[in-house]
């Protein structure tokens, strides 16, 4: 049985890679493969799954959203987010929907600086689209409660905030109407926009307003180190980049796939992070 992603353009996905290498590291023969199908045709696609000889499929960018209405079961989770990134195909021949999203964020914050739940000051994050709301989600569901939020479309924004208070109640998100306000009193930063990423408009921002001691964490992860990391190295700031969450994302799905267990080793990142610049992989 073979496993796969599928979107919308991925031909840079480094899917293949992780999955690759841990198969390669646990002796399993099977293959990972890039679906890039267009819309109209998810349905037909998830349709009769194990007859294709797929046991298990990665979505990613435009359809995490989409293919929720085609499967059979949808882990509570990923309803909260309306957001599917892991498909498992069951015994039953039912489909199962997960997200790993939020577990590949918070693992790799939590391996990255362990101490960050004793920071004083605010919680910060730029952007208000499904990545922020993996994000905040990941915080609320921790109990950190007070979150500011930065976003430069104020409609989207308040409508974020709405949907995680349905969730989380007791959550005080606040929408700061400039990145100033944002800032201040701020010792976790996490950038959960494209800004800053290569063929991106730059992220303007100054560090300078936040504590001393801060956590920087940017969920991009081409360049590795973007300028806003950087910044924040200068600054003597804990720094976080975004192909950690991407890592450790894949953990879970790879463990349902195969009913085996695997570790983010120091080997994978420099593997992964040397293909951001290989040619494409196969399109199937």
């Amino acid at each position: 049985m073979t496993t796969g992603i599928i979107g919308k353009p991925i031909k840079h996905s480094l899917s293949p890679i992780l999955h690759e290498f841990w198969m390669k590291e646990h002796k399993i023969e099977s293959a990972y493969n890039i679906y890039e199908i267009d819309k109209n045709n998810i349905a037909f696609f998830l349709k009769d799954l194990k007859k294709k000889n797929i046991n298990g499929l990665n979505v990613t960018i435009p359809y995490k959203s989409e293919v929720i209405k085609f499967l059979d079961h949808v882990e509570k989770n990923a309803l909260d987010l309306g957001a599917v990134n892991t498909i498992k195909v069951g015994d039953d021949n039912k489909l199962y929907g997960y997200n790993t999203d939020v577990y590949g964020f918070m693992e790799h914050l939590n391996i990255s600086a362990p101490f960050w739940k004793k920071k004083k000051g605010d919680i910060t994050i730029i952007g208000a689209g499904g990545a922020s709301r993996a994000v905040i989600w990941s915080f609320l569901k921790e109990n950190k409660m007070n979150i500011k939020l930065f976003n430069r479309s104020k409609d989207r924004g308040l409508k974020l905030i709405d949907d995680m208070k349905k969730l989380f109640p007791a959550s005080n998100i606040v929408l700061c109407s400039d990145m100033s306000e944002a800032l201040h009193n701020c010792s976790l930063l996490v950038n959960c926009t494209s800004l800053g990423m290569k063929g991106q408009p730059r992220l303007d921002i100054n560090l300078e307003q936040m504590n001393k001691n801060s956590i920087v964490y940017d969920i991009i992860y081409s360049p590795l180190i973007t300028e806003l990391l950087h910044k924040a190295k200068e600054l003597n700031f804990t720094t976080i980049d975004g192909l950690g969450m991407l890592i450790n994302q894949a953990v879970p799905a790879f463990e349902m796939w195969h009913n085996t267990k695997v570790t983010v080793s120091d080997a994978l990142r420099p593997v992964s992070y040397t293909h951001l610049t290989l040619p494409t992989k196969r399109i199937v």
